[in-house]
């Protein structure tokens, strides 16, 4: 589709003889400058940029509404923030992307400059046009990375008569750049955050889990290499060694596989999958353990098939069944179902909590978090699904749940 030309900065300023040629540089010299210093700016949060990018290029550009959209992967247009003396657009709205003039940077991707939307034939029975009555529109892609975020535009229903100049067509991409590139520094410092976080839960993970056992080991190591132990006591001694190397043997393999996974390097052999037989082979695996503790189980599980990993869905729910048991009050039930929901598979675990231990589980993610590495694996597998895990309490029922594709 051929789109307005941008006007060359030289034939913009002839076209208003009223004003000098030096004046006119004068003002698109300081419009540069108020562009560049407010890219140079330092801001707190996204909500204050770009407040400020939408009023200073409602100035600049003397159009009337500023809008930056986000624009998802469905189709729908979301109204990050907008300034705007028009009553029915609001911050937080959202429209499908086809009922918008950004529709047309998007499938571009490059600024685009509409100075009269009423005499093109392609834009004047646009629903935007019917109702507002908007007639110049100038708008740039905001890009992070190189991921298509939404656009930056401002608009008026007054027409540009002059059109728009290749130094407007400069200045919106340098803005919409410098809010892509805050969003992108913005990602980048919450992902530091979180591997920040991990890493302390790292740390946390290792001095419980990994030296305990070891300490058992070095103890029973130090009684059985002394002077004059005898055979029984030194044979006694390697058999209680057995168990604390196997858990510690078991914690690094879990390290393993959890580097694996956060790395990328996570490989699934995906088939479809009996539920019910999935199900009830990891109730059977962890039943021993869950009588121990005076828990049973309940399975309420509807006959389908799903697309996943069995090797790797068994662990996940093997790990959040071994943690519910932990948690739960003797003489209590863990109850484990699988329904389904439109094309998907909902299977959930709820249990309550053992009232001993109710301060120490105020917040969901501290109750799921206890088992260590075992959420994050658990997240991870689900992730390389498609799924997510999504935990809840309500009145004292702990309950976790993930979603899995029906196979059709």
């Amino acid at each position: 589709m051929k789109y307005p030309s941008f006007v060359d900065d030289q034939s913009y300023m002839e076209m208003d003889s009223s004003v000098p040629e030096a004046e006119q540089l004068k003002a698109m010299l300081s419009n540069l400058t108020r562009v560049h210093l407010l890219t140079a700016n330092k801001f707190d949060s996204f909500d204050s940029l770009i407040r400020e990018y939408l009023i200073s290029g409602i100035e600049v550009f003397g159009l009337e509404t500023g809008i930056v959209s986000q624009v998802t992967a469905e189709g729908i247009y979301i109204v990050r923030d907008v300034v705007s003396p028009l009553d029915v657009l609001e911050k937080g709205l959202e429209f499908q992307l086809e009922d918008t003039y950004c529709r047309e940077v998007i499938k571009s991707q490059q600024v685009l400059g509409f100075p009269e939307v009423g005499i093109l034939d392609y834009m004047n029975c646009h629903p935007v046009y019917q109702n507002l009555k908007l007639e110049a529109y100038l708008s740039a892609p905001i890009f992070v990375g190189s991921d298509l975020y939404g656009t930056l535009n401002f608009t008026s229903v007054h027409p540009r008569k002059r059109g728009f100049s290749r130094h407007e067509h400069n200045l919106i991409l340098l803005l919409a750049h410098s809010i892509g590139s805050f969003i992108l520094l913005r990602n980048k410092e919450e992902k530091l955050v979180t591997l920040n976080q991990k890493m302390k839960r790292f740390v946390g993970y290792v001095a419980h889990d990994l030296r305990n056992p070891l300490g058992t080991i070095i103890g029973y190591a130090r009684m059985g290499s002394r002077k004059g132990v005898s055979e029984e006591r030194l044979r006694s001694a390697i058999g209680k060694i057995l168990h604390p190397a196997e858990q510690a043997l078991e914690f690094v393999s879990t390290i393993l596989e959890s580097a694996a996974i956060s790395t990328g390097k996570l490989s699934l052999s995906i088939a479809p999958l009996p539920v019910q037989d999935l199900l009830e082979q990891v109730v059977e695996s962890v039943s021993h353990f869950a009588e121990e503790c005076g828990v049973s189980f309940v399975i309420n599980c509807d006959d389908y098939q799903v697309e996943g990993d069995a090797k790797r869905l068994s662990q996940s729910i093997t790990n959040l069944l071994i943690n519910a048991v932990k948690y739960s009050p003797r003489n209590s039930q863990v109850l484990l179902e699988a329904q389904h929901s439109g094309e998907q598979l909902v299977v959930s675990l709820e249990n309550s909590i053992d009232a001993q231990q109710e301060g120490a589980a105020q917040k969901s993610g501290e109750y799921y978090g206890s088992v260590g590495f075992g959420l994050d694996i658990v997240s991870e597998v689900l992730l390389a699904h498609h799924s997510e895990l999504i935990l809840s309490e309500k009145d004292g029922i702990y309950r976790a749940e993930f979603s899995l594709p029906l196979v059709k």
